[in-house]
Parts: C-alpha cells; structure tokens; sequence
C-alpha cells in the first residue's frame, strides 16, 4: 500500500531564526571571478552521474543574466511569449471560472518561470502549490541547488549529499530532465568571453586614452616634492609620472591604439550575435547590421516566430498534461477542458482593411459587422440595432430616389445619351487620326521609285 502524502509544505530561510522543522537553509549567490576554466568545472560537476554538484553552475547562470545584451534577448523572448493570452475551452467555450485563475499574478509568474526552465533549468523545475486563506491558488519554485531530482529528495544544504524525500511532501510538480544542464550553457561562454574582452578594452581605453602627466623637481628639495605630488593629484585621475630633474622616462606605447580598439569592438559584437542566434535564432531583429535588408530581416523574424511557437507548445504541454492535475488535486474542476493560447491577430491593421474592403466589394463576399468589430477593436455602440436600421432606410430611399428621376424624365436620358454617344464618336475618331498621324510620323514618307538612288 502506498504511503500517504502529508499536506505540509517546504519551508526555506536563512541561518538566524532556523527552526528545528525549516527544510531548507539558503545561502548566497556568489557572483564574480568567471573564465572559461571555472565555466567547464561548473558543468563537470553539475553532470556527476551519482551525485552532481549544481551549485556552482546555477550561480554562474544567475550571474550571466547580468549580461545587458543577454537580458535584452531573454526578455524580448518572454515578452513574445507572455504578451499572448491563455484561455482554458471547455466544449469550445471559454471556462470563466478557470479564466479567474488564469487572470491573477500568480499564473503570469508561474508561465515565466516556465519560460526560464528551458535557460537556467539545472537539474529541472520543482514546484509545489498550494491555497493561500482567500482560497487562491499559489506556489512555490523550490531553489533548484537544493533540489536533488536524482534521488528525488529536498537538500537542506547545497552541499549536501542525502535529504528529505519530496515523497513526504503533497502537490508537488516536477518538470524537466534531472540530467539536464539549462541551455544557458550555451550563453554562458559567450558571456564569460564578452566580460574578459571589455575588461581589458576598458582598461586599454584608462591607460592610453588620457594624456599622461609629467611633473620634474629639484632631487634635493623635498619640499618641492610633496608639494609638486600634491598639486598635480588634485587635477584629476589621470595617470601621473612624477621624477627628479635631470632623469629620463621612455613611454613606448602601442603601434595602433585605434586599431586595437577596434579589435576589441568586434570581439564583443561577435559575441552580442552568438548570444542573439542563441536565443532568437537570428541577429537582424536585435541589431541591424551591415548587411541586413527589409527581406532578409522579415525572413529571420519568421524563424523567430517559430521558435516562439515551439516554446508555447511546450507550455501547453505542461499545463494540460501535468498542470491539470495539480489543479483537480486542489479541488478546481478541470476534467473535459484544456488550456491554450489565443491565436493572435494580424500586426498591420492597413493590409487587413484592404483585404476585408476587397473581399466584400470586388469578390461580394457577405461578412460580418460583429468579425469586424472584434478583429479591429472598435467597440459596438449601444444603439447599434437602430442605427443599422437607419442606415438601411436611408439606402433605400437613395435607390428609390434614382429610380423614379429615370422613370419621370426619359426624354432628357434619351437626349443625354445621344448627346454622350456623339461625343464618344467623335472622340473616338480623333484619337484614331492621331494614332495614324503618329505612326506616319514615326516611319516618315517613303521615296518614290523615281527618285530613290538605290545604285550604292
């Protein structure tokens, strides 16, 4: 017989105040001091196959994010994603119920963390829910260092090697491989390689792009010294050689210093569009480069917009598949419906009016005014029954109208018309004389057989 789940959760803090019954002592991050060398040891470690050690990689991959052009490129990504609605369709329908929860903060946030599973993942996802007093749904994402998804056990410590089994604990999820090693190590190095390359642009820019100050002194004054220290340090930062008169100092610089520079530019834009390709799977709809074009650009974002649809199929599948039963387990009724995003709408409003004005006036396709109050955005007025109505009447009466006019004066359409047909004819015939007189003039007059020498 299977053991029963108790309902209790896991508690996390830090060492002040513990209590004999906190599951979890979290510890800093430690950031700073990355080359490729601790990059490779960090994901040595965390691929151990009996007991990996996943603490160096998660904070190497929480220190990476820091990386401007990385966050640019992950948040783009996430806002694609999170910028599109989540219904749950029950029978076809909307669930309103369902769509209440759907709707509050705590869903959008679950949905990111979803997204930043497939990054910085290692080991994969737990998490546990549970219902606040209100009776609203919440969750907790356990620190992932103290996650062992091998042994499936919660690690007080990261260091840990045994722990309590996550068995003893209710409404727990868990996605992902325990294996796995987050796709931020593909990142990662370009990260590491960026930050060591600016370091030394920066300190290249610091050491020979300030003019270097010179001050000389009588060696037997020391006086005249600390006075001379004195007053040229309280010019500013730059650097600073200080000798005794009648010494000699020799600075040999670089051969190119504009050229190193540019040296160091490229290496970072080299490694801003590996990240890009990363992530987007182009560089042209992040930054335009020199070769980029309007086509080239609409084909890449195309790419882009696949990836992004391969992301959200895998959100689905986790909501629909796993997700659903956490929430029958919390009593919220989800049997016969599914979870799915809302199909977006088309970008350029201009084509789509131009589409919808043809395909009713050229092709007399019949088209819905609520489709196009819906796919425009405009809001129905409250009236709308009476003023159709109206419009209706007032075209028929514009028909009606035209028609008596015809029917009351035929004399006047019959001379208008013979009238309209003399002008036609005569302006048919002007142009036909034009069009000969052109052709005449473009082949000219041909020499008669008296007068042509044809003896060459």
């Amino acid at each position: 017989m299977a053991k029963k789940k108790q309902n209790k959760r896991i508690t996390s803090g830090g060492s002040v105040g513990r209590t004999p019954t906190q599951t979890i002592v979290l510890q800093p991050t430690r950031r700073g001091g990355l080359d490729v060398s601790e990059y490779m040891t960090a994901i040595r470690k965390a691929e151990l196959i009996d007991y990996p050690q996943r603490k160096k990689l998660i904070d190497l991959y929480k220190d990476v994010k820091t990386d401007s052009h990385l966050f640019a490129v992950l948040r783009k990504q996430k806002a694609a994603i999170l910028s599109t609605p989540i219904q749950f369709l029950r029978d076809g329908e909307v669930d309103e119920q369902m769509q209440e929860h759907i709707n509050s903060p705590w869903f959008n946030h679950f949905i990111e963390d979803l997204i930043d599973h497939e990054w910085e993942g290692v080991g994969g996802s737990l998490f546990q829910f549970y219902k606040d007093e209100k009776g609203w749904v919440k969750y907790d994402l356990i620190p992932r260092e103290h996650v062992d998804p091998i042994n499936r056990t919660i690690l007080r410590n990261p260091t840990d090697l045994r722990g309590e089994s996550w068995e003893e604990f209710s409404d727990l999820l868990y996605i992902g491989d325990p294996r796995q090693i987050g796709d931020l190590a593909v990142c990662a190095f370009w990260v590491i390689l960026k930050r060591n390359n600016v370091s030394d642009w920066a300190e290249l820019a610091e050491i020979f792009g300030r003019p270097i100050r010179e001050g000389t002194y009588d060696a037997w004054d020391e006086k005249a010294r600390e006075k001379l220290i004195e007053d040229i340090y309280g010019m500013g930062g730059a650097g600073v050689i200080i000798h005794p008169d009648g010494t000699k100092i020799n600075l040999i610089q670089t051969g190119n210093v504009s050229g190193a520079g540019d040296m160091y530019s490229g290496l970072a834009t080299y490694c801003n569009n590996e990240m890009s390709k990363a992530v987007n799977g182009n560089t042209l709809t992040t930054e335009a480069g020199d070769k980029g074009t309007q086509a080239l650009g609409t084909v890449q974002q195309e790419g882009e917009v696949d990836i992004t649809f391969f992301i959200k199929r895998q959100i689905l599948d986790i909501l629909n598949y796993e997700v659903c039963d956490i929430f029958a387990a919390l009593g919220i009724n989800t049997k016969g419906g599914k979870f799915a995003f809302v199909p977006p709408k088309k970008k350029d409003p201009a084509q789509q009016v131009t589409i919808v004005c043809r395909l009713k006036q050229e092709a007399g396709l019949p088209i819905s005014d609520d489709y196009l109050y819906e796919e425009f955005g405009i809001p129905k007025p409250d009236n709308y029954d009476q003023i159709k109505e109206q419009a209706q009447a007032t075209a028929a009466a514009i028909r009606e109208g035209k028609k008596e006019d015809k029917t009351e004066d035929p004399d006047a359409d019959g001379d208008e018309s013979a009238e309209s047909k003399g002008k036609k004819s005569t302006s048919k015939k002007n142009e036909d004389r034009k069009f000969i007189d052109r052709l005449r003039s473009f082949f000219g007059e041909a020499p008669d057989s008296a007068g042509a020498d044809l003896d060459w």
